[in-house]
């Protein structure tokens, strides 16, 4: 059989046949040139089926799928970037690392201001940038606080791409994932008691001895702790100290777990 991409193949669709691609997976009459003008349609449902079909014509196919990341749907990006994040070839993993397709993800949520930030070794704004986003996402502007099931409800790819940045500019040194390996390594759970708790605090630097820090005795340098940011100020409760406590720290809790069910 041929090898050109341009020829249909035999799980391409037929003229006159009897079986009709499904919008998922299947191949479309024409080869790939169908395929592209599949991703050229004005429907982005049809677009979104081409990304699935382009797949099965090898590199060629996979050059489309890394195009569709800046396509000018955005539902059309994001199915891109999902059928990209799956696979382990080099060069497509370095093609998510370099684009900022991240910050398109999160919708209505602007993610610029936090990559600069945390770009520019900005500790200090970049973690009130992050609660300031997480407020926007949750839509707790006005409270400027989140309750338990706010977190548990906060969206997979707005908290994906938060704690992608956190890691990426802070090569591995902070981030949301980072305080949870760490309060995993511990054994922490939501029921620990203070004293493992305060193991936790003392780790990752919100404690020194027997006292919990304030908010502003908190490290803004590289040079801090490893998880040492981002830095919660009792952003679970409704009451505000500007210090750190046992209650405090069970925020990373919540975080951890929403990170288990969105699989980060």
């Amino acid at each position: 059989m041929s090898d050109n991409t341009n020829q249909p193949r035999e799980y391409d669709a037929v003229l006159g046949g009897k079986n009709i691609p499904s919008l998922e997976g299947a191949v479309v009459l024409g080869g790939i040139e169908g395929v592209k003008l599949r991703l050229k349609n004005a429907d982005p449902k049809v677009r979104i089926a081409g990304l699935w079909q382009a797949l099965n014509y090898g590199e060629q196919g996979l050059d489309l799928v890394i195009q569709g990341l800046n396509n000018e749907f955005v539902e059309v990006q994001k199915q891109a970037y999902l059928l990209l994040n799956t696979r382990t070839e080099t060069r497509v993993q370095q093609v998510l690392i370099e684009s900022d397709v991240h910050l398109r993800l999160g919708g209505i949520t602007d993610y610029t201001r936090l990559r600069d930030f945390l770009a520019d070794g900005k500790w200090r704004e970049a973690d009130k940038e992050t609660w300031r986003v997480m407020f926007t996402v949750a839509k707790r502007q006005k409270e400027r606080w989140l309750r338990e099931e706010d977190i548990q409800n906060f969206p997979c790819e707005d908290l994906r791409t938060i704690d992608d940045l956190w890691v990426k500019y802070s090569n591995g040194h902070f981030g949301f994932s980072v305080q949870q390996r760490i309060f995993h390594s511990l054994g922490v759970t939501r029921e620990s008691n203070y004293k493992i708790w305060g193991e936790f605090g003392l780790q990752i630097g919100w404690k020194q001895r027997h006292l919990w820090l304030y908010y502003r005795e908190i490290s803004f340098d590289i040079k801090a702790p490893k998880g040492h940011l981002p830095a919660s100020i009792d952003i679970c409760y409704e009451r505000y100290s500007g210090g750190y406590d046992y209650e405090t720290a069970q925020f990373v809790a919540f975080i951890s777990s929403r990170l288990v069910n969105c699989d980060i």
